[in-house]
């Protein structure tokens, strides 16, 4: 598979589990707080992917060149959450991370083709066309000013 859905079991399997543990402990309401980062930062991922690229079928998937984004992504917000600073490296690499995800979005990078292709998905406009809207015609053209 080129396209991956992340769960807090990739982020555990990196050594985080006490991350995630923690924020489910802390946890007010009924939503899970390792859900939504997981959520959000797939989203995030995805939209960026989406200027470009073919999108999976599945809204939960991400191509698995941007799997470690994603869990990072995740695993950065939920450290927020629990109050637990980033060191300096992590902060870099959350850059380093956004970096890689404003060129995709830009353009300039090409990710996996998915293994289930969204064909109802619009795909973003990546050029900045103006449309011009009420305009009227021109009473005077070059043709009629003789070279003035």
């Amino acid at each position: 598979m080129r396209w991956t859905t992340i769960t807090s079991d990739h982020l555990k399997s990196l050594g985080h589990g006490s991350i995630v543990d923690r924020a489910r402990a802390i946890a007010v309401g009924a939503l899970d707080p390792v859900s939504e980062a997981i959520a959000d930062a797939t989203a995030r991922v995805r939209r960026a992917v989406s200027t470009g690229n073919v999108l999976d079928a599945d809204p939960t998937t991400v191509p698995d060149s941007l799997k470690l984004v994603a869990i990072r992504l995740s695993l950065f917000a939920l450290m927020e959450r629990i109050g637990l600073p980033l060191s300096e490296d992590q902060r870099q690499t959350r850059r380093d991370d956004i970096s890689d995800l404003n060129r995709i979005t830009d353009n300039r990078t090409k990710v996996e083709l998915p293994d289930n292709p969204d064909s109802s998905a619009e795909m973003q406009a990546t050029g900045h066309a103006i449309e011009a809207l009420n305009v009227h015609n021109r009473q005077t053209r070059r043709k009629d000013l003789n070279g003035l």
